[in-house]
């Protein structure tokens, strides 16, 4: 089964809370070296170097909050794992969940659903807006907190068909009767199953071609050390002949000497006779 993956990139829109919040931070910040030169102004000189510490220490942190409400989510399908990311300021990247898409119990737009009369051991919060039309929220039981919790988010269609086919058949049945479109998680689910298929055919016609060229391999190397057996044998047998030739020719050299040598003698032996009969006469 080939991998699936889809990534979303969505940036938080700021609230009227927000802003506010911002205000009274950077108000505070200020402050510090505004006091700190009216006292250096009024009681002592040294004040007004403290004061000019702390302009540059506000003006650097005036940055970071204002650039830290500048918040991304990235959400990440992968199979049936989805992946939430917060992003501050694109300096910084904290994992907020990574769960398993079958753990869903729930999944529905926040303001289709119930999730406010009920209490969650863990809230996680990467939507869009806090309460907009966008948001949708996913209940599940999570053992890591002890319980039920709710992760709210904003997912685009690209996003939500990448779930589908991994959500449970009630909650597919639910998400299909407010009205969205899960014909294309249908034809997902088809299409892996299809590769499936394709997948184990396709591993088990290379496991039998594998399978046959080691038979036929091990036949040839079978058949290589018979050839090579029958050729050994056929050496040493011939080496046996020839070497019984050699027997043969030496024992026969050596009767042919032993009846020179019988003949050699006799002549000897006449010889000898002869001559004595020369000196009897």
């Amino acid at each position: 089964m080939m991998d699936t993956f889809t990534e979303q990139l969505e940036v938080r829109q700021n609230t009227s809370k927000d802003i506010t919040k911002l205000i009274i931070y950077l108000l505070l910040i200020f402050a510090v070296p505004g006091i700190c030169i009216l006292l250096g102004v009024t009681v002592n000189f040294y004040f007004i170097v403290v004061a000019v510490c702390a302009f540059f220490f506000a003006v650097y942190a005036s940055y970071y909050l204002v650039t830290g409400l500048y918040v991304e989510y990235e959400y990440a399908v992968t199979n049936s794992n989805i992946t939430v990311d917060k992003i501050s300021g694109k300096r910084s990247r904290k994992r907020i969940i990574s769960v398993d898409i079958k753990r869903f119990n729930s999944l529905a737009k926040l303001k289709d659903s119930d999730v406010s009369k009920k209490s969650y051991r863990k809230i996680f919060k990467a939507s869009i807006t806090p309460d907009g039309d966008d948001v949708f929220a996913a209940e599940m039981h999570l053992d890591k907190f002890g319980g039920d919790c709710l992760l709210l988010f904003s997912p685009n269609q690209k996003t939500l068909d990448a779930m589908m086919p991994h959500l449970r058949n009630n909650i597919r049945l639910e998400l299909k009767k407010a009205g969205f479109d899960i014909s294309k998680s249908n034809r997902q689910v088809k299409t892996d199953t299809v590769k499936t298929n394709t997948t184990k055919t396709v591993t088990t016609k290379t496991d039998t071609t594998k399978a046959d060229t080691a038979k036929a391999v091990t036949t040839k190397v079978d058949t290589a050390k018979a050839d090579t057996a029958k050729t050994d044998t056929a050496k040493v047998d011939t080496a046996k002949a020839d070497t019984a030739k050699v027997d043969t020719a030496k024992a026969d050299t050596a009767k042919t000497d032993a009846a020179k040598t019988n003949t050699a003698k006799n002549t000897n032996t006449n010889k000898s006779k002869k001559k004595k009969s020369n000196k009897k006469k």
